[in-house]
């Protein structure tokens, strides 16, 4: 089966998000989502599935349970970074912190159909049905963290530039999700002018979104890495 990756512009609509140089990180994001998706679908691999293809404001809630629904192998999550001090630049790769996985499990037991939400067998005893939770997003963590080291190990072997600290943990809303593997690409510093200027050319964009997809690429050539069946009717 072809893997599924679900791209995610971030912001949009209402939410311009960072001001760069005459251009809003929207604007960005949403640009160089569709440049990803056209790199991977040339490639004929993958089926691939964006959260908004127009300026429109999409929830954060809304961006996970696309990528759950469409039962997702991957969710990348774009943006450009902003920074007070102008010399800062560089890519960077958010995965979901340990107490960010505590909210997400909390969040997720917190509905009564959550387990049906997990698209458990019904019957069993909720105990049970917690521990599976617990090493489903164990699990998923993990995927996350192996894509994200394969990711940025791809972006800095290309020469495009990276952040010192260039993976990070946090509990962003959007790594949320406790059965879909998950990063968030800081694909440069707005607020830098060398960044910006990458960010808002054209050629340079889609040269960053073909490393992208080699990282992808690379990623799924691994052995342990499992890919969902496709539902009756496939996903465009």
């Amino acid at each position: 089966e072809k893997p599924l990756i679900v791209i995610d512009a971030g912001h949009g609509g209402r939410d311009p998000g960072s001001q760069g140089h005459e251009v809003w990180e929207k604007a960005i994001t949403l640009s160089a989502a569709r440049e990803l998706k056209a790199a991977l679908e040339r490639t004929g691999r993958y089926r691939v599935r964006l959260t908004r293809d127009s300026d429109v404001y999409v929830g954060h809630g809304r961006r996970v349970q696309i990528a759950r629904d469409a039962n997702a192998d991957l969710f990348i999550s774009l943006h450009a970074d902003s920074g007070s001090d102008p010399a800062l630049r560089g890519a960077s790769v958010y995965t979901l912190s340990e107490q960010g996985a505590s909210r997400a499990v909390r969040e997720f037991t917190s509905h009564d159909d959550w387990q049906r939400d997990l698209r458990l067998p019904g019957g069993r005893d909720p105990s049970v049905d917690r521990i599976l939770l617990d090493m489903t997003q164990r699990a998923t963590q993990n995927r996350s963290a192996q894509f994200a080291r394969g990711l940025l190990a791809q972006l800095e072997g290309d020469g495009h530039s990276m952040l010192r600290q260039s993976h990070r943990a946090a509990g962003l809303a959007v790594l949320l999700a406790p059965d879909v593997p998950a990063v968030l690409l800081e694909m440069g510093f707005m607020t830098n002018a060398e960044d910006g200027r990458v960010l808002s050319d054209e050629r340079s964009r889609r040269r960053l979104m073909r490393s992208v997809a080699d990282g992808i690429d690379s990623y799924f050539r691994q052995p342990n890495v499992p890919v969902h069946v496709a539902e009756t009717g496939g996903q465009g």
